[in-house]
């Protein structure tokens, strides 16, 4: 699509510059989880140690090591759980080693508080 000539660009692209890449694939995956819908937060495991530690910082419910990429998720209650794990599965497998496995923790349920 070209823009007139004369006139104003039709689609203008922003460049984020203040935002700092992640520094390990531990935080790029936590990213792309985070980004899937469906998905309310990362998650700690049963115990809530489950994570990668880097230095001065910890990335919750994301471990990577020479058997893959493990993932820790609770998801919306609003979306079909099946569905929100196989979005985490695939959008984990293009940016982390494989096997990928995600593991739904919880579910997160909709406020359905009534007044009376």
């Amino acid at each position: 699509m070209s823009d007139l000539p004369g006139r104003e660009p039709l689609v203008t692209r922003a460049v984020v510059t203040d935002v700092p890449p992640p520094d390990s694939v531990a935080e790029l995956v936590a990213a792309v989880v985070l980004a899937v819908p469906g998905v309310v937060r990362l998650h700690g495991g049963p115990f809530g140690g489950l994570g990668t530690y880097l230095p001065g910082r910890r990335v919750t419910g994301v471990r990577i090591d020479d058997g893959g990429t493990e993932v820790h998720v609770v998801v919306s209650a609003t979306e079909p759980v099946v569905v929100t794990a196989g979005r985490v599965q695939r959008a984990v497998s293009a940016v982390a080693p494989m096997p990928v496995r995600v593991h739904v923790d919880d579910i997160d349920l909709p406020d359905i508080s009534t007044e009376e």
